[in-house]
Parts: structure tokens; sequence; C-alpha cells
């Protein structure tokens, strides 16, 4: 572990990583003839950078703290009073209840930008498509064997002609739906991932080998396009 000398104590790199996909630092403060472990505050600026939510990130940092028999206190993770023994140790919980913390948060995040995400598909599709012709939350049996889901399944003449996901910019939301097209890819259907905030232009490079990303206010065109053609 790569270690540099700050005010906040030795900087440690670890092999942990936020939803960013940034190192998780731990500084290392020695105390008397033992240690304080802490994180600086990089689980709480991680977690308020995707949800902005000072309760949750607050509810999330005391539910690992819990977890990993650490101490909450000033936004940081905190383990104190750790002997040279357990310095190693106290470095990987630290760490891990760090990278936790952000990771729920930006799955919360994420998860309430498609709730709002998915209804406004689901009025477009309605005012397009005869409701008795959309399903929703639809899976499907993926090449793997596992159930894959998607927000809105279109029937045409012979099956389904198009598959919907609701998809936004958080890494989590971006990793769950490119499994899902990927892993359904035998499948005939048209595959949409619908995005209304934009999304990193690598994000969106990734999802078009496996589905046509569409826009919103450009879904009704999509789909009118695509049941015509079926």
């Amino acid at each position: 572990m790569k270690c540099e000398n700050t005010l906040d104590g030795a900087r440690i790199a670890t092999h942990c990583l936020y939803p960013s996909f940034e190192t998780v630092y731990v500084y290392v403060v020695k105390m008397g003839d033992d240690y304080r472990v802490h994180d600086g505050g990089g689980a709480y600026r991680s977690a308020w950078a995707h949800g902005r939510d000072h309760l949750l990130v607050s509810r999330l940092i005391d539910v690992e703290a819990k977890r990993f028999q650490l101490h909450h206190t000033d936004d940081s993770l905190i383990s104190r009073d750790v002997s040279i023994e357990w310095l190693a140790p106290a470095i990987l919980s630290v760490a891990n209840a760090s990278s936790r913390v952000a990771i729920a948060a930006a799955a919360k995040a994420s998860a309430v930008v498609e709730e709002a995400l998915v209804e406004k598909i689901d009025r477009i599709l309605s005012s397009t498509v005869a409701s008795e012709r959309i399903a929703r939350n639809f899976a499907i049996r993926g090449k793997s064997g596992g159930d894959r889901h998607f927000d809105f399944a279109v029937r045409g003449v012979d099956g389904y002609d198009l598959l919907i996901n609701g998809v936004s910019a958080h890494h989590a939301s971006i990793s769950a739906k490119f499994v899902s097209f990927s892993d359904t890819e035998n499948e005939q259907s048209q595959k949409f991932a619908v995005y209304e905030r934009e999304l990193a232009a690598d994000d969106t490079a990734l999802l078009q080998q496996v589905a046509t990303v569409v826009p919103l206010r450009s879904l009704q065109a999509g789909t009118r396009r695509v049941m015509q053609n079926a």
C-alpha cells in the first residue's frame, strides 16, 4: 500500500473504489501506543455527490459503521485505539465501509431517478400504443439462465417487438441495464435504452453495443417506427 504524509495523517491508497471509480484513501494517525484510522470523510463526499441527501448519507454511514464496528464522527468513519497488530484489518475495514456507503447512496439515488423516468416512459407509451399491448416489469430468461428484467415490453403480432429499459447516468444503472440487454441479445425484439439526463460518452458507447440509446423526447417517434416496421 502506498503511503503519503498529510495533515490528516498518513494517507494510504487502498484497492477499494467509490462508484465513480476513484480510489478510497484511508488515513492513519499515531495516538500514543495505538493508532486511529479514518476515511477523511471520503464516504460522505462521494455519497453526497451522488445522492445530495445529508440524512440518507448519514444513515448509510451509521449502517456501515455498525457492520464494521467503527465509529461515525463528523461525517467520517473511524476505527479507534487500534494496536499495531490490528492496523492492517482496521485499514481494510474503514476502506470497505467507506466504499459501501458511497455505492449504496449511488444505488438509491439511481433508483429514485429511474422511478421518475419510468413513469414518464409509461405516459408516453400509453399515449402511443394500445394499453393491452404494453407489459410492465417484464422478465425474459437470458442466455446465462437468469431472468433479465425490462421496464416495458411492447407486443406486436408475433411476440414482443420492443423491449425498453429506462437508464440513468449512475454507474450502477448503466451496468445493470447493459447486462439485461446483452444477456438477451438473441431475442428478435428491438431494444431501447431510454434516458432523460445526458449520459457520459463512454456509457452511451457501451450501451450502443447492445441496444438503441434513445432520448426520452424521441421515444414516441422511435416506438411508432418500430411498430410500423415490425
